[in-house]
């Protein structure tokens, strides 16, 4: 699909200096494949007064799960635990692995997310069995064309017609296109575009639950992580504006170092 098509369909560009909502589930995608997104993760999240949630992830060392901070940390700034992750694509090979702390990047501002470093590690008890991690970009594979492939492989909920039903079982993939952040930043654009990344497409896009999911590219003859599913700059729709991406190059090193 050709750019100005993306960018002609978006309805209305919100800027980031308006409070944005965190993502939400894969709309207009299609179910993965049994040998595609094996590194994806879906856990869920629980706090006080009974609350509980769902997000997604991915598997990035064998220990280490890479998720969006605002999935385990509330505005308010409270912690919220996770005991479980479930790493791997349901309709292949899934591992159950217990979490054994949870490492919010030091950035991170919970009642100011739209400042960037949307990032947190699950780290895991023990390292993942038979299920590949994917590797984490480097600043040399991030995209740098309008219109650059980025696909998002997550966990959240998914529409059928007017009905709004879970997918935490069904892996979900959508491929969006990766648009230059003077499309969808204002203010600063280049300091902020040093952090995050926008993707995006008319027929597809991210819905509750997929916060968190890991945005991959083919560099190669491999697939890399090149982002964290962060915020939708839109009115709550899962069809309308640009998907906000946390740029993982600039974090890599900080996600491999947390738990030793």
């Amino acid at each position: 699909m050709r750019l100005h098509l993306i960018i002609a369909s978006l309805v209305a560009l919100v800027v980031v200096s308006l409070a944005p909502r965190p993502a939400a589930a894969i709309r207009g995608g299609r179910p993965a494949a049994a040998g595609e997104g094996t590194a994806a993760v879906y856990f869920t999240v629980h706090g006080a007064g009974g609350y509980s949630g769902g997000c997604s992830g991915v598997l990035v060392t064998p220990r280490r799960v890479l998720t969006a901070a605002h999935c385990v940390r509330h505005r308010s700034g409270r912690r919220l635990r996770v005991r479980w992750a479930r790493v791997g694509n349901p309709r292949g090979k899934v591992v159950r692995a217990r979490v054994a702390a949870v490492h919010v990047h030091p950035r991170f501002k919970p009642k100011q997310p739209s400042r960037g470093y949307d990032f947190a590690v699950l780290l895991l008890k023990k390292p993942v069995a038979g299920i590949a991690p994917l590797p984490m970009a480097a600043p040399s594979d991030d995209p740098r064309r309008q219109g650059n492939k980025v696909f998002v492989y997550g966990f959240g909920l998914t529409r059928h017609g007017r009905v709004v039903v879970s997918s935490r079982s069904r892996l979900r993939v959508a491929k969006l296109e990766y648009l230059s952040p003077f499309a969808c930043f204002s203010g600063p654009v280049k300091r902020m575009a040093k952090t995050r990344m926008c993707i995006a497409n008319p027929r597809a896009g991210v819905c509750p639950g997929d916060s968190g999911s890991g945005a991959t590219r083919r560099v190669g003859n491999k697939d890399v992580v090149i982002g964290i599913v962060s915020v939708v700059l839109d009115s709550g729709q899962c069809h309308r504006g640009p998907t906000i991406i946390g740029r993982v190059s600039v974090v890599a090193a900080w996600a491999r170092s947390v738990g030793g």
